[in-house]
């Protein structure tokens, strides 16, 4: 029994006082204590005796220090499966070194189950940061009881579908986590879409880079490439090999063609004057008149550039070498071929391979004969960089060459499918790229074939073409035809001015289409868009009078804001009232009606500049309050650990008292900063709630302690039918009670509870006592009976003579035969007289002396019959109530002093003494007395008390 075991080695108060009591035990095993499990789990060189110890263990250091790897592989793996266990239960504290056991924790799923299962947050919190499995992080993100714990998980997923799912399951129950959640996949949506758009921008920035001095503004495209390389900048680590290359070159290309630019600049500068010398001396007319009729003068006949020959023979860099004071004849070749090739450089147009080659040949020509002058230097120079251009462009062509067919495909699906707007610029982009492959050098047979499918697709262009001007021009009549209704429509002016606008904004859009223009249905359009603007003209006048009040009401608000920038104190202000007067600006400017937009410019600058005066003081103050609330944390944080708990929970709750908002930041913030806050004061009352755990935590195992002795003692007294024993257990019952209750801390409400259950159980196992002494002891009286009777019978047919209508072995088996009486003494006195009355049948002498007691115990019976009515307080006849009171009397005197319950035991004794008084001559009026007076002592005294107690 469960009393047994936790009183086993100690005396009950009955031991203590000598009292003798034969309670009945059954040994049992007692619980292990944890220091001889802690010794067992460590030390045990049975391995199942310690693993089975480790399986009973509690204690977490203990634990954490078996689950490490100087631990044998099984003890390791027994100690972190009972240390999951423990942790995934509530406990006190946590050890110093718990952070440990996560070096024992290997698999995901004992992690997984630390994660969702520990009762500790930060246990929760450090298996959250170990686990890698996204599915088992969402469902924390999701589920975890701590913010702090669902924020952690969350910032470690970064699976698009997991947060997804994040998304979904938090819905509103948690914001901050719902806001990372989408935030995040946002920013994966970005990444996804960053390399396009790099692409993208580097396409653009490298088709501006090649724009660069094609129209010989050079300090403007100078100014454009700083720009560029900022903008390169900032995307060239992510840019694809390929594009850096390509923006590498057009930027040096521009760059050497500026520097030419400027030294051409600054040589024509100082030559000028020497060029026009000598185009005045006889010597250069002469050779000027050779070259005109020389055969290679005649060179450049038939190219595009012959016919310009005359106007650029004195531009680019005219540096005629000398001999002496005398310009070399022909130089001036040389010089027009010079400014040819930079004009070539710098043009925007592509360039034809063939012209050039031939400029080349001819400039390599004349360089061979001078070949050590600047002016063959400088020829050289741009022919490198023509070469160049002329490599780039090729590859260009190449690569819309290997284009070309897909693209060619998309323009006829275009046409196929009628889209005109798609078609017709790939149209145009597919004619100018077989113009460059053609100019660039590349064998026409490669794009013979894509010219022929182009020129076939030319009239479907064509025919769309005249579909869109014939639609255009369906639509422009369609618009002439409403315009032309709504001159004596009768509508509100304010639809009728919408609509107008709207069929202007119509017209303007198919012009965009590049339709032609019809004249004749615009000024048919024009002339009904003036008589429907005379119809509105009231309207619109109306509408500017409405525009001018609203720019009054700006220029109002413009002032009232200044105003107050002007006359407030910021030392005394009232922050949370200026803040809610900005808003109301805000609103109120928002809320104003449309102004005309040149002064609206100008009073919205006015107007903003004067908010973003007043911004910055609330911005100051802003800062101002978050600083003060970083140090209510800080402060609240140093409280933590304060050693007096009582002085911290009242300094905290000061601090709080103390926390307030001004001027408000960033929800985002102001969430992070209360949060911490909220968090810390929480850590503080935390402890005060650890300490009132720990004491719920021993009320209810006094509680529980005290409702195993009640539950016991119930059912003790529901099934127990033996007196000995339910006495026996009774008296431990009170035992084990009293020393539960020496300690007791239960509430009042508790206490009082329990102590009316124990009060019930007691009273209904002294009930089931009773109940069961008094059915013993009836039960023994009606046996001690049966023996007297049995006695008697023979006594009487003794005295009477008869013996031998008696036979002895008859009644000895009838005696025999009859319930063994519990109490010794009682049974020996029946069996004498018994042996007596047996004797007194069979012996005269044993008859007469059975005569003689017989009259000897006439007055006793009576006496003992007055004795029992007395003690059972019935009526006695008349003639006996001096007898009855001079014995009340004597028992009065007996019984002072002495507090009995009653005449219970004394008329119990009487009844003994009746049975056991032996032979009397029978009177019936005494056997109907004592018949009377039994019973009502029986009814009046129903408890009895064991006589050999």
């Amino acid at each position: 029994m469960l009393f047994q075991r936790l009183l086993k080695g100690r005396k009950s108060p009955a031991e203590v006082t000598g009292s003798q009591v034969a309670a009945p035990s059954s040994p049992t095993k007692p619980a292990p204590s944890p220091g001889h499990l802690i010794e067992q789990a460590l030390h045990d060189h049975d391995p199942a005796r310690r693993l089975a110890a480790i399986a009973q263990l509690n204690e977490l250091e203990i634990l954490v220090r078996l689950g490490g790897k100087d631990s044998p592989p099984e003890v390791r793996t027994a100690a972190v499966a009972r240390l999951l266990d423990c942790l995934c239960q509530p406990h006190s504290d946590l050890p110093g070194n718990w952070h440990e056991l996560l070096g024992q924790i290997q698999e995901g799923s004992q992690l997984a189950r630390l994660a969702h299962s520990a009762h500790d947050p930060r246990v929760r919190r450090a298996a959250i940061e170990c686990i890698t499995d996204p599915e088992t992080l969402a469902t924390c993100a999701i589920q975890d009881a701590s913010p702090a714990n669902r924020w952690a998980a969350l910032e470690r997923i970064e699976d698009q579908s997991v947060l997804e799912k994040v998304v979904r399951g938090i819905g509103k129950r948690d914001k901050r986590v719902y806001r990372l959640a989408r935030e995040k996949l946002r920013l994966i949506a970005e990444r996804a879409e960053r390399p396009r758009l790099v692409r993208q921008r580097c396409e653009e920035l490298c088709a501006q880079a090649e724009r660069l001095g094609r129209l010989g503004q050079w300090n403007q495209d100078r100014a454009l490439l700083d720009y560029l390389d900022r903008q390169w900048a900032m995307i060239q680590d992510e840019a694809e090999p390929e594009w850096r290359e390509r923006f590498d070159h057009e930027r040096a290309r521009f760059l050497e063609a500026y520097a030419a630019h400027l030294n051409a600049q600054s040589t024509a500068a100082v030559l000028a004057p020497i060029a026009d010398k000598t185009e005045t001396t006889p010597a250069a007319n002469s050779d000027q008149s050779t070259t005109a009729t020389h055969p290679a003068a005649n060179e450049g006949h038939g190219d595009p550039e012959s016919a310009t020959q005359s106007q650029t023979a004195t531009e680019g860099p005219q540096l005629p070498a000398k001999q002496g004071d005398q310009p070399i004849p022909g130089i001036e070749t040389l010089i027009r071929l010079t400014a040819q090739a930079e004009r070539l450089l710098y043009a925007s147009k592509p360039l034809d391979h063939k012209q050039v080659q031939r400029l080349l040949e001819r400039g390599r020509a004349r360089i061979g004969q001078w070949p050590d002058t600047e002016q063959a230097h400088t020829f050289q120079r741009y022919a490198e960089r023509l070469e160049g251009r002329l490599r780039t462009q090729r590859r260009h062509a190449e690569q819309r060459l290997r284009q070309f067919s897909d693209r060619l495909a998309e323009l006829e699906d275009h046409l196929q499918d009628g889209e005109l707007k798609k078609a017709d610029p790939l149209f145009q982009s597919l004619t100018a790229a077989l113009e460059l492959i053609r100019i660039s050098g590349i064998d026409a047979a490669s794009i013979a074939e894509f010219e022929q499918r182009l020129r076939l697709l030319a009239p479907r262009l064509r025919e769309l073409q005249n579909w869109r001007r014939w639609g255009g021009d369906q639509h422009r009549e369609n618009l002439c035809t409403e315009m032309e209704a709504l001159i004596d429509q009768e509508i509100p002016l304010e639809v009728l001015t919408e609509r107008l606008h709207r069929l202007q904004m119509d017209w303007k859009r198919i012009d965009r289409t590049g339709a032609p223009v019809n004249q004749a249905l615009w000024e048919r359009f024009h002339a009904a868009s003036e008589r429907v603007y005379a119809r509105c003209r009231p309207f619109m006048e109306a509408q500017a009078e409405e525009r001018e009040a609203n720019r009054l009401a700006r220029e109002q608000i413009c002032e009232r804001i200044e105003d107050f920038l002007a006359k407030v104190d910021w030392e005394r202000v009232d922050w949370k009232k200026t803040l809610q007067a900005e808003r109301e600006l805000r609103q109120a400017w928002a809320a104003i009606g449309p102004t005309e937009g040149r002064i609206r410019r100008a009073l919205e600058r006015r107007f903003y500049q004067s908010l973003r005066l007043l911004d910055r003081h609330l911005d100051a103050e802003r800062e101002r309050n978050q600083v003060e609330k970083r140090e209510l944390i800080a402060r609240v944080q140093a409280l933590i650990e304060h050693p007096d708990l009582e002085e911290a929970i009242a300094q905290t709750k000061a601090l709080q008292r103390q926390w307030q908002t001004t001027v408000p930041g960033r929800q985002r913030d102001e969430n992070r900063l209360w949060h911490a806050f909220r968090s810390a004061c929480d850590a503080v009352f935390a402890r005060r709630t650890a300490q009132q755990q720990v004491q719920a935590q021993e009320q209810a195992r006094q509680l529980a302690l005290l409702d195993s002795i009640c539950a016991e003692a119930e059912q003790i007294a529901a099934t127990e039918q033996d007196c000995k024993r339910l006495a026996a257990a009774q008296r431990e019952l009170n035992t084990r009670w009293y020393e539960a209750t020496e300690s007791l801390t239960l509430a009042r409400p508790a206490s009082a509870a329990i102590h009316r259950r124990w009060n019930a159980c007691r009273q209904a196992l002294e009930r089931q006592r009773q109940t069961l002494e008094q059915r013993q002891r009836q039960t023994e009286l009606e046996q001690f009976a049966k023996r007297a009777a049995l006695c008697e019978r023979i006594e009487q047919a003794a005295l009477k003579g008869e013996e031998t209508a008696l036979d002895t072995q008859n009644l000895r088996q009838e005696w025999a035969e009859l319930p063994t009486l519990q109490e010794a003494r009682l049974a020996n006195a029946l069996a004498a007289r018994f042996e007596r009355a047996l004797a007194a049948l069979a012996d005269e002498t044993a008859r007469s002396e059975l005569c003689r007691a017989a009259a000897g115990n006439a007055p006793r019976r009576a006496e003992l019959c007055l004795q029992l009515e007395i003690a059972a307080g019935v009526e006695t006849p008349p003639e006996l109530a001096d007898q009855r009171l001079r014995l009340q009397v004597a028992r009065l005197a007996e019984r002072l002093g002495e507090r009995e319950s009653g005449l219970q035991p004394r008329g119990l004794d009487l009844l003994v003494d009746w049975y056991l008084l032996g032979p009397a001559p029978q009177d019936q009026g005494l056997e109907q007395r004592f018949e009377r007076a039994k019973a009502a002592l029986l009814a009046e005294h129903p408890t009895v008390t064991d006589r050999s107690g």
